[in-house]
């Protein structure tokens, strides 16, 4: 069983693990600029209004760098690239952004993955060697009700158990896919919808909810987990 698994393993644990990473993940800048994001996001809902706001793209630009992506050897293509790139799949963008992770959308997945692949691939976020991480970070900060941020940290130990890394940015498309199927069969699973989302700190919106389930598992203590699932459902 993987820790995945382990946090998702019903409703009752996947929201225990949810609120311990309210109480216990950073709270700082990189919240606050997240935050805002979303907030736009929910004001025009409207990525091709977005897309075209300078604002809103240097937003995510900063948010990136807030979440870590210009250190400890992750550097990100300068900003004039990181907007003209959005902007050149600014359609593929607008169409996965009428996509839900909570919506039925398991006989389209087809679709939404030959999109996604031409956008992964392509978009230029990194200009070191690696780009699944803040490739999928801008996804999401894209496509937020979509797309879960993956990072080395919680997410591959969580899926694989190590950090699966690849240079061929279609081989880490294989990998941001398999995560992002994984995570409709969760959502799926656990019936999570937008009632499921009080906006609270990091309870933004549904993918990110399992982001923040798998770094509430991995920042519990270990008998804190146990006595969890040694408790009566």
């Amino acid at each position: 069983m993987m820790l995945i698994d382990l946090a998702t393993i019903s409703r009752r644990h996947f929201f225990f693990f949810v609120d311990k990473c309210n109480e216990t993940y950073r709270s700082g800048h990189d919240l606050a600029f997240y935050r805002d994001l979303i907030a736009m996001h929910r004001e025009k809902n409207n990525l091709a209004v977005l897309i075209d706001d300078d604002n809103f793209l240097i937003k995510v630009y900063n948010t990136l760098e807030e979440w870590d992506m210009n250190k400890r050897g992750a550097r990100m293509a300068p900003f004039a690239v990181l907007k003209e790139s959005i902007s050149f799949w600014k359609n593929y963008l607008v169409e996965l952004y009428d996509y839900k992770l909570y919506d039925d959308i398991d006989e389209e997945l087809s679709t939404i993955n030959e999109r996604l692949e031409k956008v992964f691939v392509n978009l230029q976020v990194m200009e070191s060697t690696r780009k699944i991480v803040g490739v999928s970070k801008t996804l999401h900060f894209l496509l937020p009700d979509l797309v879960m941020p993956i990072d080395s940290t919680y997410t591959m130990p969580a899926f694989y158990g190590y950090n699966r890394y690849s240079k061929a940015p279609k081989e880490e498309f294989k990998t941001f896919k398999e995560i992002f199927e994984q995570t409709v069969e969760i959502t799926n699973r656990l019936q999570l919808s937008p009632a499921d989302i009080d906006g609270l700190q990091w309870k933004t919106s549904v993918p990110k909810l399992i982001d923040n389930a798998i770094i509430g598992l991995l920042n519990s203590e270990t008998e804190e987990v146990r006595t969890l699932f040694n408790a009566q459902p």
